[in-house]
This record gives C-alpha cells, sequence and structure tokens, in this order.
C-alpha cells in the first residue's frame, strides 16, 4: 500500500488509490494514513511488507479482515472492527484485506528510527513484542489498546477541518503524536492499584504482557496455563498474579471476555452468521457459545444479530 503521497493534508474532496487509502507524510518517519470503503462495496486488496513500519491503527467504523498469507502470522486471519485500536508491527508479510459491511480506518505509521528515541529509556519495560520491532527482529508484534473515547476523539479530531495551510500539517502532526503516545502510554502502563500483591519488576510484566499476545493469536487453538507460562518465560504462578495485576481478571477468564466481545464485534456488523462467528473465535460447539454469549450480554447471538 502506497504510504507515502501527500493529497492536500486530507482537506478538500478526498482522492483514494486503489487500496483504498489517502496519506500525508507529516516529518520524517512519520506518516497518517486514511482509508475509507463505502459499506455495500465489495472490497479486496493484497498487501505485500517487507521492511515493516510499526502502524497505530484505529477504526472508526465497519469492519475489516486480514488474512495472512505469508509471514510470521502466515496461515491466521485477524478482525478488526469499528473502535477497535491495536499497534502492529508485520515483517516480510503478504496477505489479503477484505471487508464487506464498510471501512473508516486512521492509521499512524512509523519508522523504527523515529520511535525508538522516545522508548529508548524505558526499553527495560518495553515488551518482547514491540522490543523486536525496534530492533528489527522478523517477528511480528499486534497488540489491542482499550476502546476508548478519548482515542476516538483525538482521531475525529484529525478528520476534522480547524485549520488550514501550515497550521493544518502542525495539527495534524501534534494529533498524532497524542495518540501514539497514549497507545504507548497504555501499552506500558504498570497495572499497579489492580491487585494488592507487589508490584511487578519490568521485566516480569513484559512477560505477562507478551502472554497475553500469545494467548490471543490463536483463539481456536488456545495454550494451556503452564504452555502460555512456558511460551511466556516466566512461572504459573507469576503468570496468574501478574495477568489479574495487570490486566484485571484471571487469565482465561479475560480469554473467554475476549472471545465473546470480538464474536458481538462481528454480529453487530452483519459481516459473519451466528455459526461462522463461533467458529472464527474459537467455539467448537454453537450451543456453548450461545450459552455464554447469552449469560454475558444477556440474549443468544441469533436475538442479539436480528434486533
Amino acid at each position: 500500500m502506497d504510504t507515502t503521497r501527500d493529497l492536500s493534508l486530507f482537506a478538500g474532496p478526498a482522492v483514494y488509490d486503489s487500496a483504498g487509502a489517502q496519506a500525508v507524510a507529516l516529518r520524517p518517519g512519520l506518516t497518517l494514513q486514511l482509508a475509507r470503503v463505502a459499506c455495500g462495496v465489495p472490497f479486496r486488496a493484497e498487501f505485500a511488507i517487507q521492511d515493516s513500519p510499526v502502524i497505530f491503527g484505529f477504526m472508526l467504523a465497519g469492519l475489516n479482515r486480514c488474512r495472512y498469507e505469508e509471514g510470521p502470522l502466515r496461515r491466521s486471519t485477524r478482525v478488526h472492527g469499528s473502535g477497535s485500536n491495536r499497534i502492529t508491527y508485520l515483517p516480510e508479510t503478504a496477505g489479503v484485506l477484505e471487508c464487506r459491511a464498510g471501512m473508516h480506518r486512521l492509521s499512524i505509521i512509523a519508522t523504527r528510527e523515529f520511535l525508538e528515541p522516545y522508548l529508548a529509556l524505558g526499553r527495560a519495560r518495553t515488551p518482547g513484542g514491540l522490543a523486536a520491532a525496534l530492533g528489527g527482529r522478523k517477528e511480528a508484534f499486534q497488540w489491542a489498546g482499550r476502546r476508548s473515547v478519548d482515542k476516538m476523539r483525538l482521531v475525529a479530531d484529525i478528520l476534522g477541518q480547524p485549520y488550514c495551510g501550515g497550521l493544518r500539517r502542525l495539527h495534524l502532526e501534534a494529533r498524532a503524536l497524542e495518540l501514539v503516545g497514549m497507545q504507548l502510554g497504555e501499552l506500558l502502563a504498570p497495572g499497579a492499584g489492580l491487585s494488592r500483591t507487589p508490584a511487578l519488576g519490568a521485566a516480569d510484566e513484559a512477560r505477562i504482557r507478551e502472554a497475553r499476545e500469545i494467548l490471543v493469536r490463536d483463539m481456536e487453538n488456545p495454550p494451556s496455563l503452564a504452555g502460555l507460562a512456558r511460551l511466556a518465560g516466566v512461572n504459573e504462578r507469576k503468570l496468574k498474579t501478574g495477568f489479574k495485576q495487570v490486566f484485571g481478571l484471571p487469565v482465561f477468564e479475560y480469554f473467554r471476555n475476549y472471545r465473546l466481545e470480538m464474536a458481538r464485534e462481528l454480529l453487530g456488523s452483519g459481516a459473519m452468521t451466528v455459526t461462522e462467528a463461533a467458529m472464527h473465535v474459537g467455539y467448537r460447539s454453537l450451543g456453548h457459545f450461545s450459552a455464554e454469549f447469552r449469560r454475558k450480554f444477556g440474549q443468544t447471538p441469533k436475538k442479539f444479530q436480528g434486533r
């Protein structure tokens, strides 16, 4: 995808390339990209990334599906729905981006060289995946942030038109940096206050956050607690106490909520049937999925989708 063309700082009539994207370079190493696809218009674009930047992505509306065919995440699929926000690093990755329910997405694209000075002092607290990205290693990294009105307000401010000319560029740059700072602050923030257990050290906190990324990477085949601890490089006891301290829930309660929230997002978008959504988030039994969905949201998935 082209991420280098300056298209009037998003002002005036929008012009989009074949991937539905419009971009503007704010400063060396920092680019804004806006992608919009109308609801009901079938959209499919192949992509190939070699030297990956770090992408801070925000979905304003719609839903897209990324199917990875080459690279560290090959043979896996990620679905991004309205309100979702992520930090992504995908070296040597190729795949297909599709959407059937429309898409309105803002991405802030940063090079490793741009980010490294901001994170150098906190490198010990940087999760393994992001540290690998900053080091240029060929390891994929994806992190999902909390849905936040404040984030979406900043995104909306970027898309508004309060200034023009040079002031417009300054405004875009300031808001983009604020969003990057908000995402990195959330990623790196300690979980103190959620638990009375002693605060985690920086290295252990990074391992706990890495465990979360491993846990949600393949929802159909989640590792056991022992397997997750081994993959993250932490013992089971520290994983259990640390995970609750950082994320506020036990490991598999967090995983269950994550799957159900994603299923609700898929059903609400109309992109999948109940059966397809259940399978996508890893449920082998439709009855089990329906029962858990109803327990969490107060109605069956079929009734939710038909509301």
